[in-house]
């Protein structure tokens, strides 16, 4: 009898006992442990954000737009565009400066933004399956449709030569998987980079609530233009896609003002809606001199960034000759 009361005792009073602790120790611990599982998700979530870039430079952050210029030799160019900067890219060295630290609505210079996430998360040759909301998305159009499927390289030539709202959209869900990852990436990279008066809304331009400065504007360009890729693709005048198994034939034309007009031109980006007015930024180079130039809410973009650029080549001692412009 003693003996069957020791079986008993090992093989259930034992177990259910230690059942009981073990599930109670859980209880207790249940919400904190929860609570280190969030954090820890937050944490794998940014390290996979940050090692899904391509190329890392922490370095870049060095950088700066440094010295503003003597405003009294300023107040000698008039332009139509509310705010604008030119820097010498190579230096950070400003050598045209009007509002350049005020908040503005930027349209389509997103773009500039979205291209360069684009670049740091994915191959130029991974293929992206166009959606329904891509393709309907509206206003400026590369002209693709709902199945279709296009290299990354394609869409981006898409967005910033024909400024394709489209392109725009498919490249955010295609390289995040959705839009709304994407432009927390554009933000991420922003605060990164050190774009302290930057937000953006979304990843073509269409949202007015997107802003930026010309400053940030012209820090965003000289990061962008460390890519071989982005400089020739904005630089492009023009660009022909066959028809293939997978598109239908697409033609893109360069919509950068100057880019065929203006000695040493090399593109960049224009932008447009009725709230940010004519936007335009333009990368030029001559005589082993480089600028980026940034006009916002202008009438007449075109006619300032010429004189914008004018002024910073002559500052750098470039004289220009312009025999092509037709204002």
């Amino acid at each position: 009898m003693q003996r069957k009361k020791i079986y008993f005792y090992l093989l259930v009073i034992v177990p259910l006992t230690l059942l009981v602790a073990v599930n109670t120790h859980a209880f207790v611990k249940g919400p904190k442990q929860t609570q280190q599982n969030e954090v820890t998700r937050k944490d794998v979530i940014k390290e996979k954000y940050l090692s899904s870039l391509l190329i890392k430079n922490p370095s870049d952050s060095l950088w700066k737009i440094n010295t503003l210029p003597d405003t009294a030799t300023e107040t000698q160019l008039q332009i139509a565009g509310k705010a604008g900067l030119v820097i010498n890219n190579k230096t950070g060295s400003v050598l045209f400066e009007l509002n350049s630290s005020e908040k503005r609505p930027i349209a389509s210079l997103v773009k500039i933004m979205t291209a360069l996430v684009a670049l740091e998360h994915k191959s130029l040759e991974d293929r992206i399956v166009i959606s329904e909301k891509a393709a309907s998305i509206g206003e400026n159009a590369m002209g693709i449709s709902a199945g279709e499927t296009y290299s990354l390289r394609e869409l981006l030539y898409g967005m910033l030569l024909n400024s394709g709202n489209d392109a725009a959209t498919a490249i955010a869900e295609g390289v995040a998987g959705d839009l709304e990852t994407f432009v927390k990436w554009m933000n991420m990279r922003a605060t990164e980079l050190g774009l302290t008066e930057s937000y953006f809304a979304d990843s073509c331009g269409l949202n007015d609530t997107s802003y930026s400065t010309p400053r940030d504007l012209a820090l965003l360009t000289h990061y962008a233009l460390k890519y071989d890729e982005f400089k020739n693709m904005v630089s492009t005048v023009e660009k022909e896609y066959p028809y293939s198994d997978e598109h239908k034939y697409i033609y893109l034309s360069n919509q950068t003002n100057l880019l065929t007009t203006y000695p040493g031109v090399k593109g960049v980006k224009t932008g447009y809606t009725e709230e940010a007015g004519l936007c335009l930024v333009t990368y030029a180079t001559d005589d082993g001199e480089e600028v980026v130039g940034v006009v916002l809410n202008s009438i007449d973009r075109k006619g300032d960034m010429v004189l914008m650029l004018d002024t910073a080549f002559s500052k750098l001692g470039v004289a220009i000759s312009h025999p092509l412009l037709d204002f």
